[in-house]
């Protein structure tokens, strides 16, 4: 082999350890992330049962109550998240307890009402024909939560 020749593979031959090397400890990383997941998890288990009815405040208006599971059937989402159970004694709630959302509150109900239906099997997604044309407001607060994979597949 010639000079230059072996230098470029001395090279490449070095990264690819590193390349391996690299690839190991981060491996290592994602599993011992995992297993503290798993463990913060068994140990601060979430606080709230899945049919809990939630009394909320959306944007003033206080006569809104949801099932708990209602809110977390998109796994992942910051809805789930937030009304997982594991925040309720840090969320804000109002003077008569009513956990509160700031959103609008008939974008919020929007919302409600098609994870309701959807909850119940009514629809699978959303059909074209029947797709209201999003609104700016409405599909912020879509993103905000996380959902529009959800809502619209």
């Amino acid at each position: 082999m010639t000079e230059p020749t072996e230098s470029i593979t001395n090279a490449v031959t070095h990264l690819h350890n590193l390349l391996q090397t690299k690839e190991k400890e981060l491996k290592e990383r994602e599993a011992d992330f995992s297993r503290r997941v798993k463990l913060f998890e068994t140990t601060n288990p979430a606080m709230g049962s899945d049919n809990d009815i939630l009394q909320l405040n959306v944007g003033g208006r206080t006569n809104i109550a949801v099932l708990r599971n209602l809110l977390t059937q998109f796994e992942g989402s910051m809805l789930a998240a937030k009304f997982s159970g594991r925040w309720d004694d840090s969320m804000e709630k109002d003077r008569d307890g009513n956990i509160f959302v700031d959103q609008d509150p008939e974008n919020f109900m929007l919302l409600v009402n098609y994870l309701r239906m959807r909850m119940n099997n009514q629809l699978k997604r959303v059909p074209n024909a029947h797709r209201p044309k999003p609104t700016y407001k409405l599909c912020t607060m879509l993103e905000y939560y996380n959902l529009l994979p959800g809502v619209y597949p």
